[in-house]
């Protein structure tokens, strides 16, 4: 085992990336999320993934070389194609005219499509917090869950998140959650290491319950709180899919895997400027609500976990199995 910080992650994510075709600048946004999965203690979205993202690239489900091309539709509004590549470079490259776009206009939005796996969503909400702004995002995924009566996936796991400023260049709170139970990365993860998953995770191909990771994802993955769930993935679909004008889930090709071409989902931002709202009241009614949650034993805010993954892990780093290492070295 070895441990290392975080410029030793992205550095090693970076140049696997860009042996296997990815340009710099993409290479880097991109490896920039993989280390920040890495010290939150979110492995499923680390370094596990770079040999994934390195095959797509190798096998055109993703066009290293490809340049994010930015739109503006209107004063508030912004499109960018990502032209087949890699999410995070084109997420970035929005945020450069969403962020000060929503301080000039009090809010602003941004569509992103031809896209790809944005990895964790909660990560580019927490940049629209950290620059004094409400950010709330969508990003769609590849058909996992059918509706509620039917068995037939109609929508991806479809994950939200929110982020709330804390006035001093953090987040009060980040939620990232999905309209499944669970990721699924985490049963693709569960499935690659030989671990069975706990019940109520998904369902296999007769549509049975099933702690088979192999025969979930088979199957579909079970909606967080049944029907509620299914109608927040149909809330994402809208914004991610139809409104930015995405490849629907349904239609989409997988992330796992090298079958099916560029999936070309999407991504939709929100940034809100709270001054232009609430004025000044916006802090003292953030921390109140805040501190309703922190101020009763064992309660905590969401994202308050993978903060305290992140400081121990700047304190002491982070430990990476060497056979991983290994593996994103060879590439």
């Amino acid at each position: 085992m070895a441990t290392l910080d975080a410029r030793q992650i992205a550095d090693l994510a970076q140049a696997a990336l860009e042996r296997a075709g990815t340009r710099g600048p993409s290479a880097a946004s991109l490896a920039r999320a993989v280390a920040a999965a890495e010290m939150e203690g979110i492995r499923s979205h680390g370094l596990v993934y770079v040999p994934i993202y390195c095959d797509h690239v190798r096998c055109g489900k993703v066009d290293g070389n490809a340049i994010p091309d930015v739109g503006y539709p209107g004063t508030a509004s912004i499109s960018v194609d990502a032209r087949d590549g890699f999410a995070h470079p084109a997420i970035d490259a929005g945020f450069d005219d969403l962020i000060p776009r929503a301080r000039e206009t009090g809010m602003a939005a941004v569509s992103v499509n031809n896209s790809y796996n944005c990895g964790v969503l909660g990560y580019h909400v927490e940049k629209l917090a950290r620059n004094g702004l409400v950010g709330l995002g969508f990003t769609n995924a590849p058909a996992s869950i059918a509706p509620v009566g039917g068995a037939r996936k109609v929508i991806g796991t479809n994950p939200f998140a929110l982020a709330a400023p804390d006035g001093a260049g953090g987040a009060v709170f980040v939620l990232d959650q999905s309209a499944s139970v669970v990721a699924k990365s985490e049963i693709t993860l569960h499935a690659r290491e030989g671990k069975p998953i706990p019940e109520g995770w998904a369902y296999d191909s007769d549509g049975n319950p099933t702690t088979d990771p192999d025969a979930a994802l088979k199957g579909t993955m079970a909606p967080a709180g049944g029907y509620k769930g299914f109608g927040t993935g149909l809330m994402v679909e809208l914004f991610a899919a139809v409104l930015a004008g995405a490849t629907l889930g349904k239609d989409a090709s997988p992330f796992a895997g090298t079958a099916g071409g560029p999936p070309r989902t999407g991504q939709f931002f929100i940034a809100l400027d709270p001054a232009a709202f609430s004025g000044d009241g916006f802090g003292p009614r953030m921390a109140a609500l805040a501190a309703a949650i922190t101020d009763q034993p064992g309660a905590r805010l969401p994202g308050q976990r993978r903060l305290e993954n992140r400081r121990r892990h700047e304190a002491g780093g982070v430990t990476v199995d060497d056979a991983l290492i290994a593996r994103i070295e060879a590439i």
